[in-house]
Order: structure tokens, then sequence, then C-alpha cells
């Protein structure tokens, strides 16, 4: 460990208060002349012969470039015009060449043929010695994965389904990653929006703020962050109560967002079906930089984002980064608004030459009044056909959410062929709700149904994450061999997390000698200020858990290996845990009965304390074929495992039900163009999900605390998936930028068990499409004066036609007078079909100097009327937003 003198210390804090005020922090007057220098440069460079384009590079920047006139004949360059840093410009000008730059000093560099797998990241410049950790990334970061600056609409390499950065040609499986450049044209600000842009996702509102996505057919549940093990998502099983990680977070703080499609059967947890993401944090850079941008937009969008990064001490081994963003917005529909806050920070500290530090810590709080339910139908399912500004919610409704996480990164190379990397976050989460809602299905003779309803949820939870690589290759049969060995932690602890009594019962009055019972809400008329529809008395907690903790733990390895030039096979095995255990309390809320005596609050009896655990080895293991028929071709064939814990589920003798199991084929060809600055592929693939637990014949099923007795293995139970990926993304030519993907997905209920209730063959999902192409493109024109500076971009997102069946109550009968529950009397089914439909977007974009750059986007140009997500007849319709328009002003400095 490097000693650091007091000196160096007040260097420090003086460099980062410095850098907080904007002020260049030490050693910025040696980078002005270096070719890191963060300056930056205006370039017109025509195309022509490579060799000229960079003695025009040298002219300006006076970097001297020393190399062989034969090593750059032949090659052309395509120009280069704008304001640029002089590293990004040489980057620029070297990509797609086969070359590569190595600094000799501070103000000159030699140029090189790449290494056979140079073309593998985008950054081909190098700089050795004790800053290298700081050059690994395009702008000057150290995250080969990095697309900040880039410009592109691809990426040379992604960490998701390997752990360590890898291109998406020598991934095995169907890999995407939405860029910082696509984000910034598109206007994505925040995650719901993010991954709803990524190939074959389908978004399913649940309400105003959350969404569940969709892939192959199956709800996506893992959530990585810098490839660290994977966050438990959504409802936590433990109890009912604790609510696992929620992504309610703003994208400012992220550099980009990688999909897998399918099993992650390897380096998760579990391999679930569906597939997995991975956000990528903004790093610190290697130069002064500070973005700043503003937008403003229909139905009172504002938004506000500062982004500086610099390096701030000891000579510039630590680097800092700083993020604030500020959002308000109201709805295309009435009555709901959004109010978000967020601060992002992190540190690098180059320890030693391969040693680097970081760690940072993100804050978001987001105060909301939201939609609850969307809209209902016509007890048949047909369409209200109501305007898209009606909001059946309430001005009193609330959520407010409040994320912290606090993180922390040490990578350390241990020679030139391994590194070792360890992956540490500790995700904090709270949220207080009071949701009113309006559900119930329309009669369509009476136009009566939908009630008012009301419930109040505050929950919280801690999740830990923790994950260590050791990464290295090695020499065998005279070919480079990779190995991969790691273990991953995560822990969710929602422990003393209360659930409340219903704020609307069945005997509500709204006011003294009002109507008894659940107000009727007329959803044609819809009167917000009716007496009826006021805020509710809060009710009184009805339930404790004092103890809630879900735990998941596990090992892998995985290798590479290489017998020949183009043949590669790629295998593994993964050991997972899963352990869970929870206690739940019911609550005293009145002081008769079996809380005579006690008082409001006390527990009712002490609750049964439950604890379970299961363990699952992949085999047989994931395996991967490799096939390049070119450096820039290759053909792949996949299988990986499926594997999802049961143990909540108990047999005759009590012992846990054995996991879900299946398989995840996949084949495929993928290329990548030179200098990887464009990627296309195509896969088919078919998924098999199986094991799932059916009730023992004969048997009635009971609670054993929060298990549930008895069930047995059923073998004729299975859900089949199957479908095409299609996908290109990048430069098509220059100054085009591109991201276009096809997906086919066909998924259905299958075997005797679903025969004999006549469901087989029906969709797992039939909201979700069977057809979904996503499109966004964007050209800057090649050309001096005013036309040079503008950018043209458009896209489309279409789908399929999906429909939506099942049955809803029209009667209930009265409550239960010992437990209060509530039965269905009469039931009426509905079934309803949404046509196939397209959405088109677009924006000019225009850049007013090389600093200021001004965009104006334009979403559903058509004004497309359609329903964004289907639900039943009694809620959960969500319409598509209308025609909507965003004024955006970015500036880097």
């Amino acid at each position: 460990m490097m000693k650091v003198s007091n000196k160096k210390h007040a260097r420090f804090v003086i460099a980062v208060v410095a850098a907080l005020l904007g002020v260049a922090g030490p050693g910025e007057a040696a980078a002005q002349t270096s070719l890191q220098a963060q300056a930056l440069v205006h370039f017109d460079i025509p195309a022509g012969p490579l060799g000229a384009a960079l003695g025009r590079f040298a002219e300006v920047t006076r970097v001297q470039l020393v190399y062989g006139s034969d090593l750059t004949q032949g090659l052309r360059s395509p120009g280069l015009k704008g304001a640029f840093t002089p590293r990004d410009a040489l980057v620029k000008l070297l990509q797609g060449t086969g070359l590569t730059a190595r600094m000799l000093s501070a103000t000159s560099a030699t140029l090189e043929k790449a290494a056979p797998n140079g073309a593998r990241v985008l950054d081909p410049v190098r700089v050795e010695g004790a800053q290298a950790n700081a050059a690994a990334g395009f702008n000057g970061g150290t995250d080969q994965t990095a697309t900040e600056g880039t410009g592109s609409y691809t990426s040379g390499a992604l960490s998701i389904g390997s752990k360590t950065p890898q291109s998406m040609k020598d991934t095995p499986q169907s890999v995407s990653v939405l860029t910082a450049q696509r984000m910034k044209d598109q206007n994505i600000t925040d995650f719901n929006s993010a991954v709803n842009q990524l190939p074959g996702v389908t978004a399913v509102q649940l309400n105003g703020l959350e969404s569940t996505f969709y892939s192959r057919g199956f709800a996506i549940t893992s959530i990585q962050v810098d490839g660290g093990a994977a966050f438990m998502t959504g409802n936590s099983n433990v109890g009912g109560l604790t609510r696992a990680y929620e992504p309610q977070i703003d994208m400012a703080q992220y550099d980009h967002v990688e999909l897998l499609r399918g099993a992650d059967g390897q380096f998760n947890f579990y391999g679930d079906p569906s597939g997995s993401i991975n956000l990528v944090r903004k790093r610190p850079l290697n130069h002064r930089q500070v973005s700043v941008e503003a937008q403003s937009g229909s139905w009172g969008m504002r938004r506000a984002v500062l982004d500086a990064t610099s390096p701030l001490a000891l000579d510039d081994e630590i680097r800092g980064r700083l993020v604030l963003a500020y959002q308000s917005n109201d709805h295309f529909y009435d009555i709901a608004e959004d109010n978000k806050t967020l601060v992002y920070g992190t540190l690098e500290y180059d320890v030693s030459a391969s040693t680097l530090l970081s760690g940072g810590i993100s804050y978001t709080r987001q105060n909301s009044v939201p939609w609850f339910n969307g809209l209902p139908r016509y007890q048949s399912g047909a369409d209200l056909d109501l305007p898209r500004d009606t909001c059946l919610c309430f001005p009193w409704n609330r959520w407010n959410f409040e994320t912290t996480e606090i993180f922390g990164q040490i990578e350390q190379h241990l020679g030139e062929h391994w590194r070792a990397k360890l992956n540490l976050t500790d995700n904090r989460q709270s949220s207080e709700q009071l949701n009113g809602l309006v559900n119930g299905t329309v009669n369509p003779t009476t136009l009566a149904g939908p009630a008012l309803s009301a419930n109040r949820t505050n929950y919280g939870s801690e999740q830990r994450a923790a994950d260590v690589t050791l990464s290295g290759t090695f020499e065998l049969f005279g070919q480079r061999q990779e190995i991969l060995i790691g273990a991953s932690y995560a822990k969710i602890d929602g422990s003393d997390v209360l659930s409340y009594s219903s704020a609307i019962p069945s005997n509500y009055v709204p006011y003294p000698g009002g109507p008894v019972g659940p107000p009727p809400v007329n959803v044609f008329n819809f009167d917000v200020s009716d007496p009826r529809l006021k805020a509710p008395t809060e009710p009184l907690p009805a339930q404790r858990q004092p103890l809630s903790y879900q735990e998941n733990s596990g090992a892998y390895v995985s290798v590479k290996l290489t017998a020949f030039d183009r043949l590669h096979l790629v295998t593994g095995v993964r050991y997972s845990r899963y352990d869970n255990g929870a206690q739940l309390q019911d609550l005293c809320t009145t002081t008769t009965g079996d809380c005579a005596g006690k008082q409001i609050g006390d527990n009712k009896a002490p609750g049964l304390l439950i604890k379970y655990a299961d363990n699952n080895f992949s085999w047989p293991p994931q395996v991967s074929v490799l096939y390049d028929f070119r450096d820039s071709l290759t053909a792949y064939v996949t299988y990986a495992d499926i594997y999802k814990s049961q143990a909540q589920s108990l047999t005759m003798d009590m012992s846990p039900l054995e996991p879900l199991t299946g398989a995840n084929y996949e084949t495929g060809v993928k290329w990548q163009g030179a200098g990887g600055k464009l990627n296309a592929s195509l896969s088919a693939y078919w998924i098999e999900q199986k094991n799932f637990g059916m009730a023992i014949p004969g048997t009635q099923l009971r609670s054993v605390g929060i298990k549930t007795c008895c069930y047995t293995d059923n073998p004729d139970q299975k859900l089949l998936s199957r479908g095409v990926d299609a996908e290109v993304t990048g430069e098509l030519l220059t100054g085009w930028q591109v991201a276009a993907s096809y997906t086919w997905n066909q998924n259905e209920y299958s075997g005797r068990y679903y025969a004999a209730r006549g469901a087989e063959g029906i969709p797992l999902v039939s909201r979700s499409p069977r057809s979904l192409v996503k499109l966004w493109t964007s050209y800057r024109p090649a050309s001096a004066g005013a036309l040079g500076r503008l950018t043209l971009s458009g896209g489309v997102t279409g789908q399929s036609s999906a429909f939506q069946a099942g049955t809803a109550c029209t009667v209930f009968n009265p409550p239960n007078p010992a437990t209060g529950a509530i039965t269905c009397k009469t039931s009426v089914p509905y079934n309803y079909t949404q046509k196939g439909y397209v959405v088109w977007s677009a924006r000019l974009g225009y850049d007013l100097n090389a600093i200021w750059n001004v965009g104006l986007n334009a979403n559903n140009v058509t004004d497309q009327r359609y329903y964004q997500t289907m639900g039943s007849s009694t809620g959960g319709n969500w319409y598509g937003e209308p025609r909507s328009y965003m004024l955006s002003l970015h500036g880097t400095f």
C-alpha cells in the first residue's frame, strides 16, 4: 500500500473541494500538453488516406506520432469534424484500421498493429505506466465496457454473461446493450424506459411507477449492478410482507444497460429462463469534464442534471465523479405527479499500477401522487373508450420512496494474465404508501360495478451483495485458454415490516351519517371532489414481521478451452444455496376478544418461526461450442440449465419440494465489424421448464407457517418457449448509427396436466405479443456549415396483436363473520384482443457550437391510440402515452 504524507492528504482535501466547485485539480497544467488533456480541440480533417489524417492530427495537437510509413499504406480515414479531446480524436481516427496507439511520453506515441483480439474493445489507445488503470476505457475511464463518449449505439465489450469484458460476438448467448448515446438521443431518464427499449422485452405496467418486464414469455427477476451478485426483485416470498429490490432509480448515474436473454445458468444463483439485466455505473475519468443538461417538455416535465468528473489529487491517482439530478413532472392523465432527486458520487484510487480501489454512494428520493390500478373494462372485456387523460386516482394518494446504495470494488492485476475483483454493495430502500384505487368490472347495462378501495403499506429492506472473481489465461496445446472462478452472496433483510388493515373495510362510512360500504365510482363521470371519495382515516397496523430474510449464495467455475484456432468450448458448473426465514405476528387492533387486556399494537401471539433451505449443483453443466468462420463471424450452440427453488412447498414428510428445473437451448451466428463499431446477431432458442409441484391427490393443502403442505412433483406439467432473435447495432455508414431488433416468441402451457384442464397451448403471457420490432437510428451528415451540425434521428416500436382472457367477479358473498373473508358468488368470463400497432418517434439535434447541443424529441408522432398494457376487466389497463415533445439542452466542458 502506498504511503501518503500529511501534505498529500491536505492536497487531496483541497482538490476534492476544488473539483466540486469546478476548479481544476492538481496536475491539470501538466495534462494540458499531453494526449490525455481534457481541453476540447476543433478538428476539420477530411476523409482520405490515414497517413494524411494523422499528419493533420499531429499538426493541430502538437502530439508527435512515431510510426513507419508502410504501416498506414492503403488505409483510409473517414475524417473527423467537430470538437474532441486529442485522445478521443485519435481513437476515432484509428477505429477500423487495425492499428493501436501506445504512449511513449506525455506528448508522443507510436502506432502498432493491434493484437489478434484487439478489435474486441472499442478503445485502441493504450497508455503504459502507473496510469494504465485510468486509460482502460474509451473516454479516459477504467471500465472497458463504458460507452460514454463513443457516440455509438453498440459496445465493443460487455460483462454480462461472462463476468469479464468480452465482445458481443464472443458471448454465446443473446446479449444487447443500451448505450449512453442512445439514452441521450431518446431522452431515456428512468429504469422503466431504459429496459423497455431493449430487444425482446415487453413491459406490463403495474401502476404509475412500476412495471414487470417479460422476455421469452417469463418475468425478468435478476438485476445486477456492475456485474455483481444479482439483487432479489419484486415481492419476496418470505411471509408476504417483505418487498425486495425495486429499481425506482434515475439513469443519470449509469453509463449503459446490458441485457442477457435466456437462462444465466452459469453465474446467477438460479437459471431463470427470462434473462438478466446489468446496470453499469458511471466511473470517474482521468480528465476534467463537466456536463450539464436541462429538459422541458409536455405535461410539466422539468429536469436538470449536473455531471462533473476530474482528477483530484496525488498526481491524478485519485479521481472523482459527482452526478446531481432533479426532475419534476405530471402525467398525460390527470392528478398524478412525481418529484425525484438523485445524488451520486464515486471515487477511484490507483493504489498501485496493478491495484484499483473504487467506491461511492447513491441516494434517490421520489415523492409521488401516483395512480395505482389503471382502467377497468366492461364485464365482457370490451373497451370503455374513456379519454386518455382519465385518471381514476386521488390527490390524497402518496408514494414516498427512498433508496440509499453504498458500493465498493477492488480490482487487482496479478501479473500480466490474471485479475481478481471484489464487488460489494449495500442497498437500503424504504417506501411509504397510501394507495386509493378504483377496482371492479363495469356492468354494460347499469354502468355500475367499480368501487373505491384503499390500503396503506410501509415497507423497507436492506440487501447486501458480494461477488468475488479470479480470472486469467494460460497456455495449453499451444493455445490461449481462459478460466474464471468466483463466488456470490446476496441477502435481503426485511425485518420489522408492518402491514395495515384495509383503509376501506366492508362497513366503511366515509362521513358521519354517510352510506355504509365501499363507495361506488362512476368511471364515466369521475368526480374526485365527491365527499364519499375523500381520504380515509389511516388504518392501524395489523401484522408485524419481526424476522424476514432471504439468502442466496453460490460458487461457480467457468473455462473457455481452445484446441484449434477457430473452435472453442465454454463450460462450467455452479453451486447454489437458498436460505429463507420468517416470523409473522398478528397485532391487536382492538382491546376485545383475543386482545382483551392488551394494548393496541400488542402481539396477539408470539408467531411461528419458520426457517428452510435447499441447494443445487448444476448438472449437466452449461456448455457452449463456438466456431469462428472468420475473425468477424462466429457461430455457437449453447445449453444452459434452469433452476428455481420451491422450498416453500413441502412434501408429505415435511421436506422441501425439489426445485423447478429445465433446459435452455440456443444456437446462432454473430458478426462484428472492424473495430467493434457494428454488431449483428441472429439466434434461435427453445426453453422447457418443468418439475412443478402439485397438490397430492386426496389431500387438502394446509399452511405450515409460511410453507404449504403437501405437494409432489408433476412430470406432466411443463412450460415451453421458442423463438428467434435478430439484432443489428452500431455504425452502418459514417455518421449513421442504428439499433434495430426483431424478436418472435411463442410460449405455451404444455403436458397432460394442462390438457386435462383445457389449458394446453394457451400462452404463458397472452398479453405479450409474438412479434416485436424496435428501431432507433440517427444520421449526421458529413458536410461543412450548418448542415454538418445537424443530427436527424427517428425510431419505431411495433408489435403484433395480443389478447387477454379470464373471469371477473360481479357479485360477492357477505363477509364471513368469523374471518372477515369475502368470497365470490357470481363471476363472468371476459376476452378481448388488441390489434397490432406501431408507434413512431423522431428527434432533431443541432450543435450550437463545440460545447452546446440542442435537441427536440417527438414521441408517438402520429398520436397512435393504444393500450400499452392490457389488464383484466376489473383494472390494470393502461393507455400508451399520446404525442409528446421534449426540448433538451446539453453542454460538455
